[in-house]
């Protein structure tokens, strides 16, 4: 062997220690990029299918009886309630509750999170066919607004929905200092399997309040520091004041100015709930009743709700309008209101109000004497 191939000989092991390294890094470099990029992809992936949503507009559907979870993962993509079912089925991975999916008929709100739409499948339907096709008994509806009183009076025992509206375990969940549930009973139509009792009828109420609370605590996350009484409260005032939906945040937004300077709040609503005297003409007199729920004569909120308000109510009153009205008046359509700022605007809005009022009155007493002209 010549000197000059003893030279090469080491430059070439050299060479190839060198490519062997260089590989060897670029290998492990390789390694860490799809490594980080499969850790991000699965951490999108996971917060996709656990993050909680936003229920929005709900979709009718029927989970047949003996599915597996793939299959109705299939279902309920075909129903635009998840992108794809692989996502429900890694919902279905990640719960450990170990329980079951159940079959029957669901009315499933878009918007949720495949792990939430689990979580409504395993607590199950409360009827196994489409509700239109239920008998009465078997559908109970509780519009908004009622009192517990009102409610009670709905149904064949009165004294026991309103004891079991004052049942102590089912407060203590609230953990208020309160008397009964009254504004913590969700309005809503239910479905039952079969005719339910009054007990269970306030149990499924306070079970969808607990459910859609914690949902608009998602959508408001400060509202988990509010005071949940005063809360329920205000939205119990917007739900009894307002009827419209565009202007609940601005009933809310007057109720918030006003007690912010210190106003009375002046709610025929609150005196309402302290007299039980509904659908009536509140007098002058009325107004000096001695209760703390008479707004025109204590400051302040009332102790606690007057009533049960829905959903959209208790938006409100987490999320008011940013507006600096002070007042408002029933317009003479009996819906609407007209919002003021100062004192000025509020009186004549006033009196524009009684002349509509009045004009109206007129002309059904003249359409009332013709009606009796014309019998006679």
């Amino acid at each position: 062997m010549t000197n000059a191939e003893k030279d090469t000989q080491p430059r070439k092991k050299r060479s190839c220690l060198r490519f062997l390294v260089k590989s060897l890094v670029l290998l492990v470099v390789l390694v860490l990029v799809a490594g980080s990029i499969a850790g991000v992809a699965g951490y999108l992936v996971y917060d996709h299918v656990t993050r909680p949503g936003s229920p929005g507009d709900t979709v009718s559907m029927t989970i047949p009886e003996g599915l597996t979870g793939g299959e109705v993962g299939v279902l309920l993509a075909g129903h635009g309630l998840v992108e794809h079912e692989l996502f429900f089925r890694l919902a279905i991975r990640l719960d450990d509750s170990g329980r079951p999916i159940k079959h029957g008929y669901y009315e499933l709100p878009t918007g949720l999170s495949p792990l939430e739409l689990l979580h409504h499948l395993q607590e199950g339907t409360q009827w196994r066919a489409d509700p239109q096709t239920l008998p009465d008994e078997l559908r109970i509806t509780i519009p908004e607004g009622l009192t517990i009183a009102q409610m009670a009076a709905l149904f064949d025992n009165p004294a026991a929905f309103e004891e079991a509206a004052a049942d102590p375990a089912l407060i203590a969940r609230l953990g208020l200092d309160v008397p009964n549930l009254e504004g913590f009973l969700m309005p809503n139509t239910y479905f039952f399997s079969k005719k339910p009792d009054e007990r269970a009828v306030v149990e499924r109420m306070f079970e969808q309040f607990m459910r859609d609370y914690t949902r608009l605590v998602r959508e408001f996350p400060e509202a988990a520091s509010r005071d949940l009484l005063e809360v329920v409260t205000i939205a119990s005032l917007i739900e009894r004041e307002s009827r419209v939906e565009e202007e609940r945040p601005l009933v809310a937004a007057v109720i918030y100015n006003r007690l912010e300077k210190g106003m009375r709040l002046e709610l025929d609503c609150t005196l309402q709930f302290a007299l039980n005297k509904y659908g009536e003409r509140m007098l002058h007199e009325d107004k000096e009743t001695d209760s703390p729920y008479n707004t025109y004569r204590y400051g302040g909120l009332p102790p606690g709700p007057i009533c049960s308000p829905g959903v959209a109510c208790l938006r409100a009153a987490l999320n008011p309008a940013d507006a600096d009205y002070l007042f408002f008046v029933s317009n003479a359509d009996g819906r609407t209101h007209t919002f003021s700022r100062t004192m000025s605007e509020h009186l004549e809005a006033v009196r524009r109000f009684r002349r509509e009022i009045a004009v109206q009155r007129r002309a059904l007493r003249e359409r009332e004497a013709a009606g009796g002209r014309d019998e006679s």
